[in-house]
């Protein structure tokens, strides 16, 4: 007789380890990128291979098979670490304000939850349930407490990272691209890890009608979706981004305009809200370029150095000549900042001082810009 969850656990794991490397080779210095690689890998394979051992093992070593078993819970409840790590770093690009520390609570969950685990000894039961003549299946029993307990906890882990996507999705509403894939994202996430918690919690109440927990086919979906989502939407390589142009004229009353223009003539355009945790999960920058019309007020720099207009991907120009990354850099190193944002009649002026001394090196520049009151330099007296 065979064994069909041992079929389907085998065809999961490949499926799984391909998408944790596609996914985490994408970009290797995008945090968030990790750890939504991580995520993967131990729901749609760590716990996988545990559970494809606790099939192999059941008619041969029952108390081994038996911790497999409870290595494969393990293996869920570790997704918790990342899922809370992307949570914190979300909110605090929101608010600065937000404690660091709070990185290191994100291990209380899963610690309360393999304490309890593995200290109890009859937490988990394993049964043989045969199909026919051909196919049978192992299924696990877990306590209803521990079931009530671990379910509440993944069920608000979930749903955390589901709201945040749909956060995330809302604050793109000006780039549709972008807005489109979060959104499909979070409906992965939540068909596949919600589907995948009910079949591994509450099917085994209804054996009598259920004769197999459908939770691999779940992960199985759910990651190649997420691996084909991520791989389109993660930028490749780190890109430079600022937060600041030297080209944006706003007016007092919150009108802007575009000086970037080929004519030099002014253009008014619709200031968009790009949000902090768009820039640093380093979003490929084709999904976010929405037209000259539009301005994120964001700059990012090319393989050739040169700095471009996120939304149009036009070469940003100040006296004739395009401006590079390395200006940016000294202008950023000068703290103009405006509300989280380069201060962009200080970059202009900077970048212009760069452009027309030539002879001088950054430290020299920067010398002088401490010699001189930054009042007086600014036109500010």
């Amino acid at each position: 007789m065979q064994n069909i969850n041992v079929i389907i656990d085998a065809l999961a794991i490949p499926f799984g380890s391909i998408a944790t490397i596609v996914i985490i080779s994408k970009n290797k210095r995008n945090v968030v990128n990790i750890l939504m690689g991580l995520t993967v890998f131990f729901g749609s394979v760590a716990s996988i291979i545990f559970a494809l051992l606790k099939e192999l093992y059941f008619f041969h070593n029952l108390s081994l098979a038996i911790f497999f078993a409870k290595m494969t819970y393990f293996c869920i409840y570790f997704m918790t670490i990342p899922v809370f790590h992307f949570s914190i770093f979300f909110w605090r690009s929101q608010n600065k304000n937000i404690p660091r520390f709070l990185h290191f609570l994100v291990f209380l969950p899963i610690l309360s939850l393999s304490l309890w685990l593995f200290l109890q000894q009859d937490i988990i039961h394993l049964s043989d349930i045969y199909l026919g003549d051909k196919f049978y299946i192992v299924f696990n029993y877990v306590s209803i407490p521990f079931t009530i307990y671990s379910s509440v906890i993944m069920l608000f882990t979930v749903v955390l990272l589901i709201v945040e996507l749909q956060l995330i999705a809302q604050r793109t509403k000006d780039f549709p691209s972008l807005k489109r894939r979060m959104h499909i994202l979070a409906a992965v996430f939540a068909l596949g890890f919600l589907g995948s918690l009910v079949s591994i919690f509450f099917v085994q109440f209804l054996t009598s009608k259920v004769k197999y927990q459908p939770a691999v086919i779940f992960v199985i979906a759910s990651t190649i979706s997420i691996s084909l989502i991520l791989l389109k939407t993660i930028s490749r390589e780190h890109r430079k981004l600022w937060h600041g142009c030297p080209k944006l004229l706003r007016e007092k009353d919150g009108t802007t305009y575009c000086l970037n223009t080929p004519d030099g003539v002014p253009k008014q355009v619709k200031l968009l809200d790009l949000g902090n945790i768009i820039e640093k999960i380093q979003i490929e920058v084709d999904i976010l370029r929405t037209g000259e019309e539009n301005c994120a007020n964001v700059l990012f720099s090319d393989d050739e150095n040169n700095v471009r207009c996120l939304t149009t991907h036009e070469y940003i120009m100040v006296l004739d000549e395009i401006v590079q990354q390395k200006e940016m850099e000294l202008a950023q190193e000068m703290d103009i900042m405006e509300n989280n944002k380069l201060c962009s009649e200080c970059l202009h002026k900077i970048i212009a001082y760069r452009k027309t001394h030539k002879d001088k090196s950054d430290a020299e520049i920067r010398t002088f810009f401490l010699g001189v009151r930054a009042e007086e330099f600014f036109g500010l007296v």
